[in-house]
């Protein structure tokens, strides 16, 4: 039995987070009726001329910069033919001889590198809704010119687990530099994988085939497994491996045959006669190479290394550069009394919850810290938490208050009585009340059902508004459970 070896590559689709689209300015936007968001240019209507997205080249270019290839000086669009009912015009506007970028090489985290073939801007096609059988297809044509970057990869990955890892840390990766949402449900990313299989003491490639479209990296996965398990099969037996395009079938996780795999010369490129060569210039990818932002695993390592962060604060603050920016600026507003507990303290708050706070207001991290919650204000109130006592419910009262509130925090806990209640002479009538009120368990907890004494502090904290020191509760019920014995 030879053993085989896969060669994996990749085609990878992302939407441009732009305004609005690649050649119109029609929205950018998820959602919508059907066909709104459209107009002569992205439906295709004969006569109406592409005029070229700016931003989107700049992000193009910050893309090629992220995956380590030297963006060209000039590009140039071309017309991809092919025929497909959301595709009105019966071509697509894609790159082909002068592409943003060629070449390159992306290293995901501990893993080695994998080459880059290109790097280029293209606009996407509609989108087809088919209903139940016998019912018509529909034409959605909202996505039609909407602007992607197509990053097509050399196939050096040989195993699923190292193509998962490689595909997470470049939707990671592109989230972080502002390029995409990165929301894949929504189709933000998308992936072409091409799969051959050789022999491992072989260097020559396979035949290639090609499985469209897939949307998710469970997908990817499980398509990843099927085509290399029916490929080696193949093989085994001695037969041949034709050379074709496949389509997943994520309910039965098959890919079923879609077409012979084409050759460039199937889509009868030539050069775009509506849109001229476009010069990137210096200035422009000088101003991308600026604002490149810290990539995610630099940003772990220095906040790891900074603040002190545990990995289960990493995996939610180095996930989201929204809130990488948003914890800094709060640490920073703590200034130099802040020491590593205080941080991992505040940590746990911007990844608690703050995060809890955004979901609820709908917004991401950027627009809290811009409107509701600014860092600064978060830091003032876990600092009334770490310096001041007031206890941890009485600071998520603070918290959500301080959102809705501009008045100043210590205003807002005399306001509301936020106060640490631990003096004795307070705190022990508001006990015995507690005690004398529920005979049944206080009998209950003397006859040895201890278990009882977090709900007597519960009832506390309850009474107190959660000003209680659960500390001293707990001291003051035990005396006074004890007494009555």
């Amino acid at each position: 039995m030879n053993d085989y070896v896969p060669d994996i590559g990749f085609e990878i689709h992302a939407q441009l987070v732009t305004d609005t689209k690649l050649f119109c300015s029609c929205p950018n936007a998820v959602g919508g009726g059907p066909n709104t968001r459209v107009c002569p240019v992205c439906l295709g209507l004969p006569g109406a001329l592409p005029v070229l997205n700016d931003a989107a080249a700049e992000l193009a270019v910050r893309v090629a910069l992220l995956m380590g290839a030297a963006p060209s000086s000039s590009m140039r669009f071309a017309r991809k033919n092919y025929f497909y009912p959301d595709l009105p015009k019966g071509y697509q506007i894609t790159q082909y001889e002068s592409p943003v970028a060629l070449g390159g090489a992306f290293a995901p985290p501990r893993d080695p590198p994998v080459r880059i073939r290109r790097v280029h801007l293209e606009e996407d096609a509609g989108k087809s809704v088919h209903g139940a059988p016998g019912a018509p297809s529909l034409i959605d044509m909202n996505r039609s010119g909407v602007p992607l970057v197509e990053i097509v990869t050399e196939p050096d990955l040989h195993d699923i687990d190292s193509a998962d890892r490689f595909l997470k840390a470049i939707r990671r990766a592109l989230v972080f530099i502002g390029a995409v949402t990165g929301h894949m449900h929504e189709g933000s990313i998308r992936f072409d994988t091409n799969i051959s299989m050789r022999t491992s003491w072989s260097s020559e490639r396979g035949t290639q085939t090609e499985i469209k479209n897939l949307n998710s990296f469970r997908a990817v996965a499980a398509a990843l497994a099927f085509e290399t398990n029916r490929q080696r099969a193949l093989l085994e037996e001695g037969k041949r491996v034709a050379h074709e395009t496949l389509l997943w079938d994520e309910d039965a996780e098959r890919a079923a045959p879609m077409r012979s795999k084409e050759g460039e010369s199937d889509y009868r490129y030539f050069p775009e006669p509506d849109l001229g060569s476009f010069e990137l210039g210096a200035p422009l990818i000088a101003r991308a190479r600026e604002q490149m932002p810290e990539l995610p695993w630099a940003a772990e390592q220095r906040l790891r290394d900074s603040y002190g962060l545990t990995a289960e604060q990493l995996d939610v603050l180095a996930a989201d550069p929204g809130a990488v920016r948003y914890f800094d600026a709060a640490a920073l507003a703590f200034g130099s009394r802040a020491d590593h507990g205080d941080l991992i303290t505040l940590a746990n708050w911007v990844v608690g919850p703050v995060v809890s706070l955004s979901h609820r207001l709908d917004v991401d991290l950027g627009g809290l810290a811009a409107d509701a919650l600014p860092p600064e204000r978060l830091a003032a109130v876990v600092t009334a938490r770490v310096d001041d006592g007031i206890t941890e419910p009485a600071a998520r009262t603070l918290l959500d208050e301080a959102a809705r509130s501009r008045e100043p925090i210590a205003a807002l806990i005399e306001r509301l009585g936020l106060a640490p209640l631990d003096d004795e002479s307070e705190l022990a009538p508001i006990v015995a009340r507690v005690i004398a009120s529920h005979p049944e368990e206080a009998e209950r907890w003397r006859d040895g059902e201890r278990k009882l004494t977090r709900h007597f502090v519960g009832l506390v904290m309850r009474e107190t508004k959660g000003r209680a020191d659960p500390r001293r509760a707990r001291e003051l019920l035990e005396e006074g459970l004890s007494e009555e014995s």
